[in-house]
């Protein structure tokens, strides 16, 4: 009897719990959210800095602007994902079209760290790794 009344108290807890945290993530989520870090281009064996700042998007997409330099010269372009819960993590999936090639992409978001592959039609590949910088 003792063991059928905490497992109610507790059901009782986690739905409660439940909305307030769903909650708390769709807050979240309206807030637009930076990383920046690295990236690398394995065609052109060069490497650069590189920023995302990613905001909701339509339809439980998100979009992102990713911006950064290329053997000195400057860059940025505009992506489109979905995001889809992970095994501890959130997988990513998008693409974009920067100077007339397609790019697909792939990655993930683990904790504050954005992991990312990418391949473009014009041959460019590569990673990223980038870090969530926090707003005080």
């Amino acid at each position: 009897m003792k063991d059928c009344i905490r497992g109610l108290w507790l059901l009782l807890i986690v739905v409660l719990l439940i909305p307030a945290f769903a909650m708390a993530d769709e807050e979240n989520a309206e807030q637009k959210k930076t990383f920046e870090g690295s990236w690398n281009n394995r065609k052109y064996n060069s490497s650069g800095p590189l920023k995302c700042e990613a905001r909701p998007g339509e339809d439980g997409k998100v979009k992102a602007t990713f911006s950064g330099t290329f053997m000195g010269d400057p860059f940025t372009y505009d992506v489109e994902f979905s995001a889809k819960p992970g095994k501890g993590q959130t997988d990513l999936v998008g693409k974009a079209t920067v100077s007339g090639h397609i790019y697909d992409w792939s990655g993930y978001l683990k904790g504050t760290r954005l992991y990312g592959k990418y391949l473009g039609t014009n041959g460019y590949n590569g990673e990223f790794v980038l870090n969530e910088i926090r707003s005080n």
